[in-house]
């Protein structure tokens, strides 16, 4: 996977709650009704079908209405649709009269007989609806195969099957260094097919690009020298290639992409759902128990719909300044992953209860600990100052400020 200047397809959205929604791009409303645009065209070789379905008319189709939304996307999708993130969610995004609709189906309790539909207005993300949809209810019929590989979901008369991608849970072929544990293989909704891996000695996750998997944009070479690092044209995600190990890692995700919610803010929503992970989860983010704890595959058992998010990545808004910042926290002369484990340190793996929350006034950037999983502190900077749980649209009801520290890096 060296010389990858001109590799190339494209790509793009995700959240990593019940019924997480998707990427927030403008579209112009079709002159004869709506444009759907699904996150499997982006991810697949050209085929002979269009997959942004053109000229439909919009006659029953209401934001305030989810299962008009959902019949209206079922109605749009591929007589057999793909679902290639491995969370199990199938993106969508259209215009409706003045808004545009970006979300998705949740299939994660297909299974169980249960699917979830989530989306917001790009034009107000505080705007946002879900809904849980039960098998032979309202309308709905929910079917899986023998082998949980493919979805029947029917909504009135109109069937369509979803077919879940299992490309990414082979294991890679590059060997593990002692003491290194291959967690899963994720596929991200970006196209990336990323291997999650755990240093234990550091308490470090990490995402290493699969080199057997074809890319799904060409990767452009930073300036930095002798650091080899590497962007994604549309994603922006960032790599460092090492020799030594011969391995990509993501050590960088666009700050902009994470606050937009786009396809392109990074792998921690695409986790696959049923790992039986809780133990490593509480030895790398201890905060999880004082958070009220987690069940074995992540979800928090008192803030429902949330799980943890695993971002060992940087988020960033410059590529010359992450450039310098890996070049100081990049130790080539490592022989394990303690190589790189500084420079995707994740400061939520030290959180500890503040002996004294003292007089905190409002909601801070950089004094995050206990917030949801989805929480980024870039983020934070869009909230008023007197932000409170009472005011929020989409944290739960633990996001509070006096449960605030300042936290450290050790970089």
């Amino acid at each position: 996977m060296r010389n990858m200047k001109d590799v190339g397809l494209i790509v793009l959205a995700g959240l990593i709650s019940l019924s997480g929604c998707a990427r927030m791009e403008r579209l112009k409303t079709h002159p004869l009704g709506a444009c759907v645009t699904f996150n499997e065209a982006s991810l697949e070789p050209v085929k002979s079908r269009d997959h942004t379905t053109r000229g439909w008319k919009i006659d029953h189709t209401s934001f305030n209405d989810p299962r008009s939304i959902l019949k209206h996307v079922v109605t749009h999708a591929p007589a057999r649709a793909v679902v290639y993130p491995t969370e199990r969610y199938y993106y969508y995004t259209f215009p409706l009269a003045s808004r545009v609709i970006s979300g998705n189906i949740r299939f994660v309790d297909a299974d169980q007989g249960s699917i979830s539909i989530g989306y917001f207005d790009a034009h107000n993300t505080a705007d946002m609806k879900t809904l849980v949809f039960q098998d032979g209810k309202d309308g709905v019929r929910i079917e899986t195969d023998p082998t949980g590989h493919e979805i029947r979901l029917t909504i009135d008369d109109i069937t369509r099957t979803f077919i879940l991608d299992q490309s990414a849970f082979t294991q890679p072929s590059f060997d593990l260094l002692p003491g290194e544990q291959f967690i899963s293989g994720v596929r991200d909704e970006s196209g990336y097919h990323l291997s999650l891996m755990y240093w234990p000695k550091d308490r470090a996750f990490y995402y290493v690009l699969n080199p057997d998997m074809p890319l799904p944009e060409r990767l452009i070479r930073g300036e930095s020298e002798p650091l080899e690092v590497w962007f994604g044209e549309k994603s922006r995600f960032c790599f460092v290639y090492l020799p030594r190990f011969s391995r990509h890692i993501l050590v960088g995700v666009h700050a902009r992409e994470i606050m937009n919610n786009t396809w392109f803010d990074g792998p921690f929503d695409q986790v696959p759902p049923n790992l039986p992970i809780r133990s490593i989860l509480e030895q790398a983010y201890p905060y999880v128990i004082d958070a009220g704890g987690i069940d074995e595959h992540g979800n928090f058992l008192k803030m429902e719909g949330q799980r943890v998010a695993i971002s060992p990545y940087r988020d960033y808004t410059s590529g010359p300044q992450l450039e310098a910042d890996l070049q100081r926290l990049i130790n080539r002369d490592d022989p394990t992953p303690g190589t790189w484990t500084n420079a995707v340190y994740e400061s939520k793996k030290n959180w500890a209860p503040p002996a004294e929350v003292g007089n905190i006034t409002g909601h801070q950037s950089d004094v995050s600990i206990a917030w949801p999983p989805n929480h980024w502190g870039s983020s934070s900077r869009t909230w008023p100052r007197d932000h409170r749980a009472a005011t929020s649209t989409t944290w739960p009801p633990s996001h509070s400020a006096l449960t605030s520290k300042r936290d450290a890096h050790p970089g």
